[in-house]
């Protein structure tokens, strides 16, 4: 089952539609949590393959699922993110016509340029940057916060950065793009005046897929597992999460579905045991603004696995097609 479900969407969405420029948001389900890891665990794998930049949560090790921006928090904290600023550098730099690779350890793009090629530094900064500005700034799809940030490291590690940054200032820029409290007056002269948070923890998201094309991979894959923690209670029967925690995480990913238009060279995957879906009163039929964008009314023989919402179960037992 998950060999032809994972080849399936491997052919039309990782490497068709999102390899394209599109975005889409699926869900999985099982009665069996080990059904949905596995599969998701399969098209991971696959998208790495593909070239993606790979993000995988589990719902429980999330402190509070119902904020999407600690959804982002966890689906950074993995990845390396001065990796993708250096690879977007090193793009940047071959387009310039150069190769990175013979760029000495230790050695900036622009002092190299200048020693080795003799490129003139004033004319040479300003081509760099203007296309920084253009890539990142004048680019539609990053949160304007979120492309100063890999502004300030980018210039840093190509040179062109008038004083460069100190490995304290390097590691503020970076914790705000992983999310974490990073203090405001430590990040007013960056010009950087928000943090991260539950309204543009989306757009965020939107940024880093971004960030991991212009690095020069095919986009980003996220897959969130576990979501029927929202259903659990702690000790005592006292429920985990309340019906304004739940809406709050619903009406994230309705407006994620929502955005897709908005949104480039990104898959996100949410998987759940069915009862997610079997409790109507706390589960996803509980709010009607995200049901109504998932649910579907016509069953037919073979499983139509350009839903968006598959039974895994169902894959398995009568095919897909």
């Amino acid at each position: 089952m998950e060999q032809d479900l994972v080849s399936f969407l491997t052919r039309e969405y990782l490497d068709g539609y999102i390899k394209d420029g599109g975005s889409k948001v699926k869900f999985f389900t099982a009665g069996e949590r080990a059904t949905v890891t596995e599969a998701l665990g399969a098209l991971a794998a696959a998208a790495a393959e593909a070239g993606y930049t790979v993000a995988r949560v589990d719902a429980a090790s999330v402190a509070r699922i119902n904020l999407f921006s600690h959804v982002y928090q966890a689906a950074v904290y993995e990845l390396d993110l001065a990796g993708l600023v250096a690879g977007y550098c090193w793009r940047l730099v071959e387009a310039f016509g150069h190769a990175p690779a013979a760029i000495p350890p230790g050695m900036d793009f622009m002092s190299w340029a200048a020693e080795v090629h003799g490129r003139e530094p004033e004319i040479l900064c300003r081509e760099v940057r203007a296309r920084l500005e253009r890539d990142l700034f004048r680019n539609r799809f990053m949160n304007r916060s979120f492309a100063t940030a890999v502004l300030h490291l980018a210039a840093d590690e190509l040179g062109v950065r008038e004083g460069g940054l100190d490995p304290e200032d390097r590691e503020v820029l970076l914790a705000w793009l992983r999310g974490a409290e990073v203090p405001l007056r430590d990040l007013r002269r960056f010009h950087v005046f928000r943090r991260v948070d539950r309204y543009n923890a989306r757009f965020m998201l939107r940024s880093l897929a971004e960030l991991a094309r212009l690095a020069g991979r095919t986009g980003l894959f996220l897959a969130v597992e576990g979501l029927e923690v929202l259903l659990a209670k702690r000790e005592g029967g006292r429920a985990l999460y309340g019906r304004a925690a739940r809406d709050e995480f619903y009406e994230s990913i309705r407006q994620l579905i929502d955005g897709t238009d908005t949104l480039a060279y990104l898959m996100v995957v949410l998987g759940f045991t069915r009862e997610l879906v079997e409790d109507e009163r706390r589960g996803l039929h509980s709010y009607e603004a995200l049901w109504l964008r998932i649910q579907h009314e016509v069953a037919g023989r073979r499983v139509n696995l350009f839903r968006d919402f598959l039974d895994l179960d169902a894959v398995r037992a009568g095919g897909g097609g």
